[in-house]
């Protein structure tokens, strides 16, 4: 089956009429399933080397803790403002999505209140999470005999190895709480955005880039917008490089809660 959706994919990639530049957005659309299906070396024979691939950094060594207040908004890569209006439309709907992935419920108008006072009084994303993981319905959540999935367990293991060059036993996540490893690992993933912030070049960008691409091709069902959906690296690094660093950073914790959870129940 995957075979023959590859040969499909290539099929009409090679006999429908396209100007260059759109077969080369073709391309580059196909090239993550081909990749997924056929493998980077074999993809690279049939559409050629990507000449506008975006590659992994070096993942940095951790210096700051994601659990220190302190650490919350380093970077100021990206000055980008909105418009009031603008602002408080998407701190809304960042509200209602967190609340709903993070904590699995329906936001209520006391929640609405409280935390869209909190970001129009310049408080960070990064603390609303904080405050949504350590309260006490979380911590609640943290103690009852939740085990993770075996799905949930090769993501772990996969992910933090690419992504945060970092390892854990699997033994310690059969034995752990469902709720615990996703807050952990956030909160490790947030500790090496910190550290990629602080950088003078692009590799937050590229990282988050590679990091959504692959989330979007392997997870479809788990993002659910058009723009958490898309399979380009490079649109998601031009997403990401036009928006304040708050934003970057909110879209990988609530991607990674929606992945934990699509993948927990997943059969």
């Amino acid at each position: 089956m995957k075979n023959l959706l590859a040969l499909s994919c290539l099929f009409l990639l090679y006999t429908q009429p396209t100007q260059a530049s759109l077969l080369d957005d073709v391309k580059s659309s196909i090239r993550p399933h081909l990749v997924k299906i056929l493998g980077e070396e074999t993809t690279n024979k049939i559409l050629g080397v990507d000449p506008n691939g975006i590659k992994l950094p070096v993942i940095p060594k951790v210096v700051s803790n994601a659990k220190d207040s302190n650490s919350i908004g380093l970077g100021n890569k990206n000055n980008v403002k909105f418009s009031a209006d603008e602002e408080e439309r998407f701190n809304y709907f960042f509200v209602k999505d967190l609340i709903k992935t993070v904590q699995q419920r329906q936001a209520t108008d006391s929640d609405f209140n409280k935390w869209m006072n909190v970001l129009s009084q310049n408080g960070s994303r990064s603390g609303v999470y904080r405050a949504l993981v350590l309260d006490a319905r979380y911590m609640r959540l943290e103690q009852e005999p939740y085990p993770v999935s075996e799905k949930v367990i090769e993501f772990t293991e996969d992910f933090i190895g690419k992504y945060l060059n970092k390892s854990i036993s699997r033994k310690t996540l059969e034995s752990a709480n469902f709720y615990t490893v996703k807050r952990d690992i956030t909160e490790k993933t947030l500790e090496v955005m910190n550290e990629l912030f602080k950088l003078k070049g692009e590799e937050i960008y590229d990282w988050y880039a590679v990091l959504s691409q692959d989330l979007a091709v392997k997870y479809p069902e788990a993002m659910d917008n058009e723009t958490r959906k898309v399979n380009s690296a490079k649109a998601h690094k031009r997403w990401a490089m036009n928006v304040p660093d708050q934003y970057l950073r909110s879209e990988i914790f609530i991607k990674l809660h929606k992945v934990f959870n699509r993948l927990q129940v997943a059969p």
